[in-house]
């Protein structure tokens, strides 16, 4: 065996350690996330402008959080349709979301989109979404991960946070 391949080997080897090493860290912060569920009433948009492509819908809505309340307690937004024409007759919203847990300084910043009906305001009962944690200030400070939102129809929404570290 020459000196070459002997080397090849080594740097092939210590790169192996070094991937699994990387890796290792990202699992094990997985396992230490933490979720958290907040729930609310039906929605009802506060104000919708336009309709089809651009249409915005605005919307704040109390909420509560493991059996905590309070008037500090809610979920502001947006949402923009930014595609229509999908399959189903569906189109693509992307959302700009705002979770306060308890007073301003405590917030979850969610983003991304969903495909919505194109002839409803919301989700169908029972449809789920999942969307990408962007932040969070206060408590949620650096927050990360995902947000599966659940409409249960006439019970309101279930948004239960799967944070990361």
């Amino acid at each position: 065996m020459t000196f070459t391949k002997l080397a090849r080997g080594a740097a092939v080897a210590l790169l192996s350690i070094g991937l699994v090493q990387a890796v290792a860290p990202a699992a094990q912060a997985a396992d230490k996330g933490r979720t958290v569920t907040v729930t609310h009433a039906a929605v009802a948009p506060t104000l919708v402008q336009g309709e089809g492509l651009g249409a915005v819908r605005t919307f704040m809505i109390p909420t509560t959080v493991k059996g905590k309340s309070g008037p500090a307690y809610y979920l502001t937004g947006t949402l923009t349709t930014v595609a229509v024409g999908m399959p189903n007759d569906q189109e693509v919203r992307a959302s700009n979301l705002t979770f306060v847990f308890g007073n301003e300084a405590n917030q979850i910043v969610v983003g991304g989109i969903s495909l919505y009906p194109s002839s409803s305001a919301t989700l169908s009962a029972g449809q789920k979404t999942i969307r990408p944690v962007i932040g969070g200030s206060g408590t949620y400070d650096g927050a990360r991960g995902y947000v599966v939102s659940t409409n249960r129809g006439a019970d309101g929404w279930t948004h239960v946070f799967h944070l990361l570290g």
